[in-house]
Formats: C-alpha cells, structure tokens, sequence
C-alpha cells in the first residue's frame, strides 16, 4: 500500500511538473515546447533537474541537471545523440522525435545556460 502510494505521489509530480513547463515553454519556440513536454519532467523546467525524479531514479540531482559545464562543453552532436539513443536511464527518442525537433531541443538547452 505505501509502495503504490509513492508512485501515485511520484506521477503526480511529474504531472505537474510537466504541466507547469508547459506553460512556461514559448510557444513561438518549437525546441522550448518539446522540451516541456518531453524533458523537463526529470530535467527541470529550467534545466537544472527536478530533485523529485533524482531520488526515483537514486541519483544525484546533478546527474539530471543539463546547464552544467560538462553537458554544456559537449558538441551539438553529441548532445542530439545522447537525446536518440538515451543515456543510463534516459530512455531514446529516436523514434519520437525527429531530427529537427531534437535540434530544436539542443539549442533551447544551450538558451537555459545563457544569463537571462
């Protein structure tokens, strides 16, 4: 019972987690939208990880956070593979995203980074 509870609690918060990058995402920016829909319920709706989906996932916080240095040095390349074929528990997008939407995804990253 408190196992099935948890879980109800956990998607529950991705639930609102993902509704609330929704809203946030620019609709004039396609890469900002499918980013709130498909990376921000464990990356955070400002890229620096959503605490709740680390301790799921019994990582460090840090592991989902995609505006560190270490993700931001990596190549445009690099990051678009690491979104098809996924990464530890990162599940691949290759067959839900096409090229342009995980390029759009690359570059609104990068934008999380950048000083507002």
């Amino acid at each position: 019972m408190k196992k099935s509870l948890r879980w109800i609690g956990m998607i529950q918060v991705l639930m609102l987690s993902a509704a609330g990058a929704s809203r946030a995402a620019d609709a004039a920016d396609p890469g900002a939208k499918t980013y709130a829909v498909k990376c921000a319920s464990c990356h955070g709706k400002d890229g620096a990880g959503n605490p709740a989906m680390a301790k799921a996932f019994k990582v460090d916080a840090s592991a989902l956070d995609v505006t560190k240095k270490a993700t931001l040095d990596k190549s445009d390349a690099d990051l678009a593979k690491a979104v098809k074929e996924g990464v530890n528990k990162m599940p691949a997008y290759k067959d839900k995203l096409t090229d342009a939407d995980i390029a759009g995804v690359v570059a609104y990253i990068r934008s999380l980074a950048k000083p507002k």
